[in-house]
């Protein structure tokens, strides 16, 4: 299983690698993947989201996998703010590179990453607690208090937090994962037949979104990896542990305590990028953290896979 996430990311890295060889611009590259994700993300994932809720109910676990996907994101805000707090009256850093590595250590590659592997590793079960950890936590949190972080750290101060709860309702995912809640809660019947297509796109949809993570990777050379590493460090290690302490205290157990697990490691947001073009936190920072965490995050989910059981 972790040979088949490894190989369509590793395509990806590949694919960049050789369109880069035969002179093909980062920029053109990227261009090419933001118009695959705008597609998946508006066009795809909002009937993924569908059939999730309209198929299977949710339960008292993912209120607390929501619960849990919160606190883990919070308490890596305040924990990274309070290190480079400390840090910053040792040696001066920038304000912009406070501000991405706050963000960059809080908040995780959740939906592109997180969601393919939970899917592979738990089907339709992992996919459910995976959106509720997306939908629930991380996206209204990266739009509130993420925006609020680069608001104080970055260049930019224009948006208001009245545009952040307006983009949080016109996300399109969540008027998929709502239409099955309400599709679902009053019994309309959808045939057999769609939910089966739905199923068939989800499944190759995460090999895409694999896919897509490997064309995002640059490598960037880590000159002040020692600077970035406190920050790598709660995203790849204390987040886990954070979802592991919250989910026992909650009394989450088997898939829905390992979902947290593995979505709180997930590499650096790759939102992250835009959030340095548009708010004016540091990009360069926020580039090695996505290359760095993502490194990390994928050997020591390999490293558990071989040995221990998820």
């Amino acid at each position: 299983m972790f040979l088949d996430i490894f190989l369509f990311i590793l395509s990806g890295v590949f694919l960049r690698v050789l369109l880069t060889l035969k002179g093909v611009s980062p920029e053109k590259i990227d261009y090419y993947r933001d118009r695959i994700n705008y597609i998946v993300f508006y066009y795809i994932i909002p009937f993924v989201c569908f059939k999730t809720t309209y198929t299977m109910p949710f339960s008292l676990s993912h209120l607390k996998v929501s619960l849990v996907a919160n606190l883990t994101i919070i308490s890596c805000v305040l924990v990274s703010w309070l290190i480079y707090k400390k840090i910053n009256l040792f040696r001066e850093i920038k304000s912009e590179c406070i501000g991405a590595f706050i963000v960059c250590s809080a908040f995780g590659n959740v939906l592109y990453m997180g969601l393919p592997i939970l899917t592979k590793l738990y089907g339709n079960q992992g996919m459910s607690y995976a959106f509720t950890y997306d939908l629930f936590a991380s996206t209204p949190l990266t739009w509130t208090l993420a925006v609020a972080i680069c608001m104080k750290y970055g260049r930019a101060k224009s948006i208001k937090l009245k545009d952040s709860i307006v983009t949080i309702i016109k996300i399109p995912p969540i008027w998929g994962l709502f239409a099955g809640l309400i599709f679902r809660e009053i019994a309309i019947n959808i045939p057999e037949e769609l939910i089966n297509l739905i199923s068939l796109v989800s499944k190759y949809i995460t090999f895409l979104m694999l896919f897509v993570v490997g064309i995002s990777i640059k490598a960037v050379a880590p000159k002040r990896f020692i600077l970035s590493l406190p920050a790598i460090l709660v995203k790849v290690v204390i987040s886990p542990l954070f979802a592991l302490l919250y989910g026992k205290i909650f009394g989450l157990t088997g898939i829905p305590l390992n979902v947290c697990i593995v979505e709180a490691g997930m590499p650096s947001m790759l939102l992250s990028m835009l959030f340095a073009t548009v708010f004016g936190i540091d990009m360069r920072t926020s580039i090695e953290m996505i290359f760095l965490t993502t490194v990390l995050s994928l050997l020591i989910f390999g490293f558990s896979l071989l040995f221990f059981q998820f």
